[in-house]
């Protein structure tokens, strides 16, 4: 059968809600509940200014906010955040509200970059790419940081804390981890958008003080322009996934001099850029004989 088992309605479902449906297993149909992920807007306002609307799973949502400003360029660090409060309805209208005062003004002109984000969003248009990572900077050298291991231990602790996916199939989810990674320290949040998954992750770790230049940040989907270019602003420069990248993404890891693998499933994945980052005994597993 397809789809997730049927589980009991508990008190702390407040990410997923129980619905009826029919079951179809062959010739057999019969009536049915599944716990399905839910999803609500969440308004984001910097220094009195409306940033984003974002649908999100409920929950984690400072941490949601703090990490889409940090990949959006709107704010760099802790340092450029005085204040961080959610209200479950905002002044404006029913959406959850995070307010945020900044110590100083945006890092970006926020009306340039005022935008409706929904679960499943991505970026439209080649100008509007081309112009979406252009300001981000290459990160340096930094050779021989990174084993094949490490990799295969984040993912392996993100996919054994994914609660919410195991009871519905319908969120993403993103792990952060220093180096060397150890799985109990490591950060996993879960959202049913993909870009809300990252910066969750991202917003807790940096208030968690992990240092993202120094981490090794590890998604459940796609490694697509947009996901490379919010982990590169947020300051992220080693990145995984369990899903495939596109030619995009990695072009763009390229250019700003990143780590960048893929299809991490099984004890095996498949680097796209920045193979000098992996130690020269694991450049040569990745790369095989001769």
């Amino acid at each position: 059968m397809d789809g997730p088992a049927p589980l009991p309605q508990r008190a702390s479902d407040a990410v997923a809600r129980p619905l009826d449906c029919l079951v179809v297993d062959g010739p057999d149909i019969e009536p049915g509940s599944r716990l399905v992920i839910d999803e609500a807007p969440l308004r984001i306002v910097v220094n009195g200014q409306p940033a984003a609307t974002l649908m999100r799973t409920p929950g984690a949502e400072v941490e949601l906010a703090l990490g889409f400003l940090f990949s959006e360029g709107l704010a760099l660090g802790m340092a450029d955040i005085a204040a961080v409060t959610y209200c479950r309805e905002g002044q404006t209208g029913p959406a959850g509200e995070v307010r945020v005062q900044l110590t100083g003004e945006m890092r970006q002109p926020i009306q340039h970059r005022y935008r409706e984000v929904f679960s499943s969003c991505s970026l439209c248009g080649l100008e509007l790419i081309e112009a979406y990572a252009d300001d981000i900077p290459p990160f340096g050298p930094g050779a021989e940081r990174l084993a094949v291991g490490e990799v295969l231990r984040l993912r392996d602790a993100m996919d054994g804390t994914q609660d919410v996916f195991r009871r519905t199939g319908g969120s993403h989810a993103a792990a952060v981890a220093e180096l060397p990674v150890n799985p109990a320290l490591a950060v996993v949040r879960e959202d049913v958008g993909r870009h809300n998954a990252l910066d969750k992750a991202a917003g807790a770790a940096i208030a968690q003080g992990l240092a993202p230049g120094r981490s090794l940040l590890m998604l459940s989907g796609r490694l697509s322009f947009e996901m490379v270019a919010k982990a590169a602003r947020a300051g992220f420069r080693d990145v995984a996934a369990v899903g495939a990248p596109t030619a995009l993404g990695v072009d763009l890891a390229r250019r700003l001099g990143m780590f960048l693998t893929g299809f991490v499933r099984g004890d095996r994945m498949t680097v796209y850029a920045g193979a000098e980052a992996l130690r020269p005994g694991e450049r040569r597993r990745q790369e095989g004989p001769g």
